[in-house]
């Protein structure tokens, strides 16, 4: 009997991506990824196409694995369950960008394919282990015990990369890794001995780096500065944190090739900022380790711009590591990454 191929969904505020492996070899048979702001289309109608489109493939999938960035508590894959979506809904006010289109997509998925299995896989999983002294607020325990403190994230890209390591470098892991996850998010993880034992995001995907349109640290007198002196609503605050902040606020352009390419002092000042934070935060990682053996670069920025990477490296000349034979550039793969744990968990 043929078992159907596993399908991976990964749902942004305004994309659908799509990947279809085999279930067997999990050799990837096909992806894609659907601009919904371009195309008009709903997360539901690009679901309803992509499925069209993959069954020509492989045939109908036999399970479904989805990202999903914030999963509070939950620091497993999970099959979507009524108690596991309202965990998942749960989590929404800490990452408001994506587990909302995550829950549109399983919903549409339920509502064509009520039989096919969903199974959620976290971004905040591989972070769960990291030490109380680095997830753990110094707030009052009331708040603490409500779940209030740092997650991090991007975590199944730092899995990947973990998992992937000696495929794509030839050699044994380093016992003291930084890694680079550079996109439009960004962030940094401290992996030691494999596993992570910090990261620069926190509460939410809002901490750490500098981003394409988010600010990164600030600090919290700043926020109650625009609440009471600035007239800005919570809301107001939330959008321009999301939104209008990062590289788009200081150059001009969320897009860091374009900030590149640019010859106006806005956007290489924007650059510059953005290597500056890049590497202060990576300081903070490396005495999270205690030292460092390895330097990773992945996402979308860490990838393809070069400039970025030698210039972050260039900021941490002082740990003597050589860029040539201690640094390398792995592609990000969390499809790939959550057909692993989907098939692990079938």
């Amino acid at each position: 009997m043929t078992v159907g191929p596993i399908l991976v969904l990964n749902a942004g505020s305004s994309s659908l991506k799509y990947a279809s492996y085999d279930r067997q070899s999990l050799a990837l048979l096909a992806d894609g990824n659907v601009d919904l702001a371009m195309s008009g289309q709903s997360h539901r109608a690009a679901l309803k196409a992509a499925l069209v489109k993959l069954a020509e493939v492989g045939g109908p999938p036999s399970a479904i694995g989805h990202r999903v960035v914030h999963g509070g508590a939950l620091s497993q894959p999970a099959l979507i369950t009524p108690d596991i979506r309202a965990q998942i809904e749960a989590a929404e006010a800490m990452a408001p960008l994506h587990n909302p289109p995550a829950l549109r997509v399983v919903d549409a998925v339920r509502a064509l394919h009520p039989e096919l299995p969903q199974i959620a896989c976290f971004d905040t999983a591989f972070h769960a282990g990291n030490p109380p002294e680095a997830t753990v607020f110094a707030l009052p325990e009331g708040l603490r015990k409500k779940g209030l403190r740092r997650y991090g994230f991007h975590g199944l890209s730092y899995a990947s990369t973990v998992r992937r390591f000696r495929e794509e470098t030839g050699l044994p892991l380093p016992n003291r890794l930084l890694v680079f996850h550079l996109g439009a998010g960004a962030s940094i993880a401290a992996i030691l001995n494999g596993k992570g034992v910090a990261t620069t995001m926190g509460f939410s995907p809002l901490d750490g780096l500098i981003m394409a349109t988010r600010a990164g640290s600030l600090d919290p007198g700043l926020l109650l500065y625009l609440l009471q002196h600035e007239g800005m609503s919570a809301g107001d605050i939330d959008h321009m944190l999301n939104h209008q902040s990062g590289l788009k606020a200081l150059g001009g352009s969320p897009d860091m090739k374009a900030l590149l390419e640019s010859h106006t002092p806005e956007a290489k000042f924007a650059v510059s900022h953005f290597v500056y934070w890049a590497a202060r935060h990576a300081g903070s990682m490396i005495a999270a380790m205690q030292g460092i053996d390895g330097i990773v670069f992945t996402g979308g920025i860490g990838e393809n711009a070069a400039t970025v990477r030698s210039r972050i490296l260039d900021r941490l000349r002082w740990t003597r590591l050589n860029p040539t034979r201690q640094s390398w550039v792995i592609a990000a793969d969390e499809e790939g990454e959550i057909v692993q744990l989907v098939k692990g968990f079938l």
